[in-house]
């Protein structure tokens, strides 16, 4: 198709006019009532199905399910189980070098984990738990009496002092519940100083011959609080992941309704973008574990819902009296940290499909070692830009000379076409001919191209999801690697190319236009030097700074390298099945 620039400016006009009809400023301004009866639609709070306190036991050996939720017409409780009225609880502060933790006496829970040196895009410390979370870590079980039992309002008597200041290596929170002059439970915290694990051992004194089924829960009700800007993202990744027998399943669904995953339990996870809670059994496997989800609007943030969920972890009751030990982790999604713990815990982190998996770990791994050296990520990505270029080397001079010969080889297609133009048969076969004669690859030049793509998406992947490039900035205006280097926001969105105006997609997109000037020759091919960098500019839009830099550099390396090797090279030649340069 032959496409003079009438026909180019016609068709971008034409998607100039597709893309403004689309906007929410035209829908708004010719279209009001619509534009307000789909606005009014989109924020209509979620439907949620109420669930109910207690769920009647399955005939087999299982606990019947506890929610956090206070039915509306509570069953009367045995006093025992109650806990005590009138009591002043006590609030334990823990500050160490990497996080500041408080823990109540009501329940013997966690009730705020906020870490010193992770931020919000607002400059606030990243605090893990919610402020209205209803704390971690209270147990759950069911009398052989009936009686639902949580554990999560009961006052622990402890020795502990107000606030504590870790200067030597670790600190014990001891926290005791004596239920009569038999039974008792028991809780100890060991916090580190150096570390975002605690370890936890929870006792059952005496208990096991008055629970009902042998198990009890360890519950996570709060879930994790949302630490991100863009709240749609943090979503994006905000899931539960269970391990049971070495396999890994994931929820990302926040239904409103119980979900249950059985097995040998090795741990549970909680996580969103970067952060994540995790509860590892340490003396005994887990039995199942218990998820409620629950979605909710959030008016600031228009059309995104925070996805909570409520975790709990049932563990079997093998003696009258048990001690388990669990490892508690509250921290960043750091690879290295997770697989120190030697449970596969890196299995949770979204490193791509299985073909993309072994290009983003070692993009990661790069990463973290040229950090060792550089200590500003945009620097590291110049770096990594060259040694890729060089890697790829091979594969880009391979392309050129591909494309050199295709070019060579035009006029003698042309006289095929015209010569066998009304027997395509013959045309294709003659055509192979030719190739094999001439000795060119008619793929050669798209070949490397493709090899490069599972590169691009693992770098895709690094850039979007890693902690090591959240909040981290290059120079001016690039303050986050991870997210769009946007300079303002159009009070309107564009389909495909969103609301925000970001510099180096159109830097990127430059470079491309530049780049296919230089590769395209073919008057008939001219559209494609700028329909494609402009398709790529506008889905880039929305894509971390990160990439797009990386993308950026990578194209002004390889059009100085162009411009090298065609100066080097000259022009191809082709002879009877010989090719050289002259």
């Amino acid at each position: 198709m032959n496409l003079d620039k009438k026909t180019i400016f016609a068709f971008l006009l034409i998607g100039v006019v597709f893309i403004f009809v689309q906007s929410s400023f035209y829908q708004k301004t010719f279209f009001p009532e619509a534009y307000k009866q789909r606005e009014m639609e989109k924020n209509k709070p979620p439907v949620i199905k109420a669930v109910e306190d207690t769920v009647a036991a399955p005939e087999t050996n299982d606990l019947p399910v506890i929610a956090t939720a206070a039915p509306a017409n509570p069953e009367p409780v045995n006093s025992l189980w109650k806990g005590r009225d009138g009591v002043v609880f006590k609030e334990i502060s823990v500050e160490t070098d990497l996080y500041h933790a408080s823990f109540s006496s009501k329940g013997a829970i966690l009730q705020s984990w906020t870490l010193k040196k992770y931020k919000k895009s607002d400059g606030s410390l990243v605090n893990m738990i919610p402020e209205e979370a209803q704390g971690n870590y209270g147990i759950q079980f069911v009398t052989r009496e009936g009686d639902s039992v949580d554990t999560g309002s009961w006052s622990f008597e402890t020795d502990a002092q107000s606030e504590y200041r870790l200067s030597r290596e670790q600190q014990v929170l001891r926290f005791v519940y004596p239920i009569d002059a038999n039974r008792s439970l028991i809780k100890e915290f060991t916090l580190h100083n150096d570390s975002y694990a605690i370890d936890l051992t929870v006792t059952l004194e005496n208990m096991g011959s008055v629970i009902a089924n042998k198990t009890y829960l360890i519950s996570m009700p709060s879930g994790l609080a949302s630490t991100e800007k863009k709240l749609d993202e943090d979503m994006y990744y905000a899931k539960v992941a269970v391990a049971a027998s070495g396999q890994v399943t994931k929820i990302e669904k926040a239904k409103a309704e119980i979900q249950k995953e059985t097995g040998s339990i090795d741990w549970v996870a909680l996580r969103t973008k970067y952060f994540t809670h995790v509860v590892i059994p340490r003396s005994q496997q887990g039995q199942y574990v218990l998820v409620n989800g629950s979605e909710r609007a959030i008016p600031e943030k228009k059309n995104q819902k925070l996805k909570m969920f409520s975790v709990s972890l049932a563990m079997p009751l093998i003696r009258e009296t048990t001690v388990d030990h669990y490892t508690l982790f509250l921290g960043p999604m750091d690879d290295d940290l997770l697989k120190s713990f030697g449970v596969g815990l890196e299995q949770i982190m979204d490193m791509g499909a299985k073909i993309i998996r072994p290009f983003s770990i070692a993009t990661l791994w790069m990463f973290k070692k040229i950090h060792t050296v550089v200590s500003n990520y945009g620097l590291v990505l110049i770096i990594f830009a060259l040694i890729i270029k060089v890697i790829t080397l091979p594969l880009t001079n391979k392309s050129f000379h591909s494309m050199k010969k295709m070019q060579a080889l035009a006029p003698k297609m042309t006289e095929l076409k015209e010569k066998y133009a009304k027997d395509p048969e013959r045309l294709n076969k003659e055509t192979m001919k030719l190739y094999k004669e001439e000795g060119v690859n008619p793929m050669g030049g798209c070949l490397p191209i493709l090899l490069q793509m599972p590169l691009l998406w693992a770098l895709y992947i690094v850039f979007r999801s890693t902690i090591e490039l959240r909040l981290q900035g290059f120079f001016w205006w690039i303050k986050d690697l991870s997210g769009p280097d946007t300079i303002f926001t159009l009070p309107f969105s564009i389909p495909l190319y969103g609301d925000s105006v970001n510099v180096l997609p159109i830097l990127m997109g430059a470079t491309m236009i530049l780049q296919q000037k230089m590769s395209i020759t073919d008057p008939k091919q001219k559209a494609m030097v700028y329909i494609m960098p402009v398709f790529m500019m506008l889905l880039f839009n929305g894509f971390p700074s990160g990439l797009n830099l990386y993308y950026t550099l990578f194209n002004v390396i390889s059009i100085v390298h162009q411009k090298y090797f065609v100066a080097d090279t000259g022009s191809v030649s082709l002879s009877a099945g010989k090719t050289g340069t002259k």
